[in-house]
């Protein structure tokens, strides 16, 4: 990934969790919940398994599976996502593996495999072009035990291109130590395939509001564009889970290797 990319998660990770306007302890202790027993579903015998989390942010779905006795290895492409991450895990006690890593070339940094692999939280968006989806998928293939599977979750754009909406996750929180205000600006591209995805954090002070910016891009993922990839990269029993089916807050694409 470029520069800027490392750079967005970089500087919004030290802000995520107190910024968010969710409790982040417990909407992690939920999607842990959520997504191993679907993933027990999926692979058709019950956990733990080891796990890799390719995009593991500040830890939100690696450590809430960890707490379900998962061997997990969480790596990022942003080393201060990987700070924090391995920081909530520290003050949990829990025992995990933390590395640097792009998703798109995992095997130069992990010699290891794992019953699944995982990417969620949109993260799969940060693909901006074809050839970016399948190194990345390929790399994560390389990752996965023969009968694996493979999890990504990402939004629902098929819908959301249809709406084209400019704001996203709009909230307000009165905290004690100030109001918080938070927004996303989304400027969609002339094809509606893309879009500048701009993270607002506004903070009142006793003299006004702080603000904080932070700046990506993100391809528009498609259903049937996201499936094509992973028949192409030679993924097997690919399919397409809606929230309704998995419990979990977005769309999620599983698929296997032999």
């Amino acid at each position: 990934m470029s520069d800027a990319v490392i750079n967005f998660y970089d500087t919004l990770s030290p802000e995520y969790r107190h910024n968010m306007g969710w409790d982040w302890a417990r909407v992690m202790r939920s999607e842990g919940e959520i997504l191993t027993a679907f993933l027990e579903q999926i692979i058709g015998r019950s956990g733990p398994h080891s796990l890799l989390d390719c995009s593991c942010g500040i830890g939100t779905q690696a450590i809430g599976i960890a707490l379900k006795g998962y061997h997990v290895h969480a790596t990022d492409l942003s080393p201060r996502s990987i700070d924090c991450a391995r920081n909530e895990a520290k003050a949990l006690g829990i025992v995990m593996d933390f590395s640097v890593a792009d998703y798109r070339s995992l095997d130069t940094n992990i010699d290891e495999q794992y019953d699944v692999v995982l990417t969620c939280d949109n993260s799969i968006a940060h693909c901006l072009t074809d050839v970016a989806l399948n190194d990345a998928l390929t790399s994560m293939k390389k990752m996965i035990k023969p009968g694996g599977v493979l999890l990504i979750s990402l939004r629902d754009y098929d819908a959301l291109i249809e709406d084209r909406p400019r704001f996203n996750n709009e909230h307000v929180q009165d905290k004690s130590d100030g109001r918080r205000v938070v927004f996303q600006l989304w400027d969609w591209a002339d094809d509606f395939r893309s879009y500048r995805n701009t993270q607002f954090l506004i903070r009142a002070t006793e003299s006004g509001y702080d603000l904080k910016s932070f700046e990506t891009e993100l391809r528009a993922l498609r259903r049937e564009e996201i499936i094509s990839a992973a028949a192409l990269a030679e993924f097997e029993d690919i399919r397409w889970h809606e929230p309704e089916q998995s419990g979990y807050y977005q769309p999620i694409v599983t698929a296997r290797i032999d």
